[in-house]
């Protein structure tokens, strides 16, 4: 999944689920094919435009690379509104080192949270992400929010918030376009 926010040029950071046998398995193909192909990302839940207002960004997993892009899109850009980013994992362990996480600890308009859904074994919050949020915010009407995960992930936040008051097109996800709803 993409992480590079739109000031880093020609950079690209990527977040890579790495499962058992995935780096031995990348590294054979690099050496056999020397090329590697990779289709860039599809829809359009970007900033464009910073909004006049606090953003949710909820992430899933590796969803976590899509909202790493926009926190140092919104830091670049010296957006000042709260922005509340929900990292959910199914385990503890599933949660990866990201190298911005301390220097985001630090920032005054930047509020963390971490979520695990299954065997919830751990010190931290517990549930869904859409739960949390609806936890956290008895209000969603001011809200923008951008969600990137697996398409039952974000279509069940959209249709939890919505529930919960929010207008569904306050949120935007990139699985709106690839994935839309019958």
């Amino acid at each position: 999944s993409l992480a590079s926010a739109p000031h880093a040029g020609r950079d690209l950071e990527l977040h890579i689920l790495a499962k058992e046998d995935s780096a031995v398995a990348l590294l054979a193909q690099l050496q056999r094919e020397r090329l590697a192909r990779i289709q860039l990302p599809f829809g359009d839940a970007h900033l464009a435009e910073l909004p006049d207002g606090p953003l949710v960004l909820i992430a899933a997993g590796t969803g976590m690379s899509q909202m790493h892009s926009l926190i140092e899109h919104c830091r670049a850009a010296g957006f000042a509104h709260p922005v509340h980013l929900y990292w959910g994992v199914r385990r503890p362990e599933d949660f990866y080192r990201l190298p911005h996480w301390t220097e985001w600890e630090g920032l005054p308009n930047l509020f963390l949270h971490r979520v695990v859904s299954d065997l919830c074994g751990w010190e931290g919050r517990c549930g869904l992400l859409h739960e949390a949020v609806r936890e956290d915010f008895a209000d969603l009407s001011s809200l923008h929010v951008y969600a990137s995960g697996s398409p039952a992930m974000v279509y069940a936040t959209l249709d939890a918030l919505v529930e919960a008051g929010m207008d569904a097109h306050q949120m935007r996800a990139d699985v709106f376009a690839y994935a839309p709803r019958d």
